[in-house]
């Protein structure tokens, strides 16, 4: 006896009404892919699909896999109930279009950025951290095209922040960057699977990282605002404590370091900053808890770690000049001003102001010194705040309970 599931398509029609994966399927051909998604640009070409079968979650499945509308994991089949669910925790209208997604021009519609989320696992009140995500990414100054098809390595990291935090699981403490965490994971999946699903960013098709990191399958935390000494980042980026947003900026890599500052600056003042200097960038720093406290109790504010790690991790000219990209890609007079200037002292500093840097205090409340430095990538220089909006009734439908 066979079961139906009704299931909202996830993937994304242009302005024009013709469907991105129309393209994806011709360049899968073109790049000889079509062995793994042999059902490439094979679906119904409307708003719902049916599927009948003994299994259909499983039929689901293998047909998101063919069609390659999946990271490579199992999803959670985006059924209409579900869908409906997760959109209930937006006050915007399904067929809202939150912008085209880049490099195909795929419209990130509202509703179908809910059907990503309920394949990514998502619960549905992590919707509006979604959404305010996706909006991030949407911001010209994030470079999205870049991102999307750049051969390096480059993802989004997001910092939720606030309140909302708390309440949602949105984890900033003891494997903050690790797995076992719902919200962390699902959030950051949920973003990635917008961008390759409405904005096109296939593996070896369209998006040509050459290696690609577990990171690009989400990198999402929180803050360890019960341990951190200083001021909350949306804080110290102009909002209110009681405000909720997601910070987001681009991410080349993730690098433990152990130790203290002069450890972090010694990663910093290597060539895993080169793109810093090449495209300017905002990288972030995770500084551990019990770190962050011994240097706030040695009178060390946010604002000066910042001016430590600046002026401490630079990178020698010399190593500069015999790196691939002086060597090999960029000619000198391509590289920025401040970077020239720098070097005619001798060192050059991982980012050119001390601003530039995200610090953001995280992990585990333990007398361990476990960092990790994000260096960044592109450009212009990202750092997006982009407030989370809640609806009116948020307390009461929290308080009420959704589906698992």
């Amino acid at each position: 006896m066979n079961d139906s599931l009704w299931l909202v398509v996830p993937v994304a029609q242009r302005a024009a009404g013709d469907w991105i994966d129309d393209t994806l399927a011709a360049r899968a051909a073109e790049k000889g892919l079509t062995g793994r998604l042999d059902l490439a640009g094979r679906f119904p070409r409307r708003r719902v699909e049916v599927i009948r079968s003994a299994d259909p979650v499983a039929q689901c499945n293998a047909l998101y896999l063919r069609r390659g509308w999946t990271d490579g994991l199992p999803i959670v089949p985006p059924a209409i109930a579900r869908v409906d669910d997760m959109l209930r925790f937006s006050a915007r209208p399904r067929e809202a279009v939150l912008g085209e997604m880049e490099p195909l021009a795929g419209l990130a519609t509202v509703e179908r950025v809910a059907a990503n989320a309920v394949m990514a696992g998502c619960r549905p009140e992590y919707f509006p951290v979604v959404l305010s995500a996706v909006e991030a990414i949407l911001a010209p100054e994030f470079n999205l095209r870049g991102v999307q098809t750049t051969d390096e390595n480059v993802t989004p990291l997001l910092v939720v922040c606030g309140p909302i935090a708390q309440r949602l699981g949105v984890n900033g403490g003891f494997g903050a960057l690790g797995p076992g965490w719902q919200a962390n994971a699902s959030i950051g999946r949920a973003l990635r699977l917008v961008m390759h699903n409405l904005g096109g960013g296939w593996p070896a098709a369209v998006s040509l990282a050459g290696l690609g990191q577990p990171a690009r399958y989400t990198l999402c935390l929180a803050e360890n605002t019960a341990q951190s000494p200083w001021e909350p980042l949306h804080v110290e980026l102009g909002l209110k404590p009681e405000d909720n947003a997601v910070v987001v900026q681009r991410a080349e890599s993730v690098v433990n370091v152990t130790g203290g500052l002069e450890e972090i600056a010694s990663v910093m003042g290597s060539l895993a900053s080169a793109f810093s200097l090449l495209h300017g960038g905002r990288p972030a720093v995770l500084l551990a808890p019990y770190v962050a406290a011994r240097l706030a109790a040695a009178g060390l504010g946010k604002a000066e770690v910042k001016r430590r790690l600046h002026q401490l991790g630079r990178i020698p000219v010399e190593q500069w000049r015999r790196s691939w990209l002086a060597r090999e890609l960029i000619r000198a007079e391509r590289w920025p001003d401040w970077v020239k200037q720098a070097a005619e002292q001798g060192a050059i500093p991982a980012v050119e102001s001390p601003e530039d840097i995200t610090l953001v205090v995280a992990g585990g409340d333990l007398a361990i010194a476990q960092h990790a430095y994000l260096p960044s990538w592109g450009f212009p220089s990202a750092r997006i705040v982009k407030p989370i909006e809640l609806p009116a009734d948020w307390a009461a439908m929290l308080a009420e309970g959704t589906r698992p």
